[in-house]
């Protein structure tokens, strides 16, 4: 049975504003949501993701969905006495900073003996996320492009 995320900060995608995850490399990543004309000479216009650090760089839009994606997706247990050593919080894959017009949520993502493991802030619990929810947020900048 999937639990959906509590942080409304964290599970509505079309408020987000901006993001800034850090890995367990220590690298950052910043993106930043802005609107642009969807054509040339058009009045209309969409929300795009860009890096903060690289403006004009063109990333690549399902791997930025996805990233997204796993910002709002659903987790597969929770746990409220979950030691958060077994569960890998002491040396996170990686940090995620969600900010919306509402405020800004810490998510923390790590691996642990058991799986992979999800702490928002404000929150005692751990939830229990799959791999490819991981998988999709420990992308560099790089990786994005």
């Amino acid at each position: 049975r999937s639990t959906p995320i509590k942080s409304s900060a964290a599970s509505d995608v079309y408020k987000r504003q901006a993001l800034r995850y850090t890995l367990q490399s220590g690298e950052v990543v910043r993106l930043q949501a802005v609107s642009q004309p969807t054509g040339a000479d058009s009045t209309a216009y969409q929300t795009v993701w860009r890096l903060t650090d690289a403006p004009d760089a063109a990333l690549d839009a399902d791997k930025t969905d996805a990233l997204l994606a796993a910002l709002a997706s659903y987790v597969t247990g929770q746990d409220t006495a979950a030691d958060s050593s077994a569960c890998g919080f002491d040396d996170p894959l990686v940090t995620a900073e969600v900010t919306t017009a509402d405020g800004t949520a810490v998510l923390t993502y790590a691996i642990g003996t058991d799986g992979y493991y999800m702490r928002v802030s404000g929150d005692d619990s751990v939830y229990t996320v799959d791999g490819q929810t991981v998988a999709a947020l420990c992308q560099t900048a790089e990786q994005l492009k």
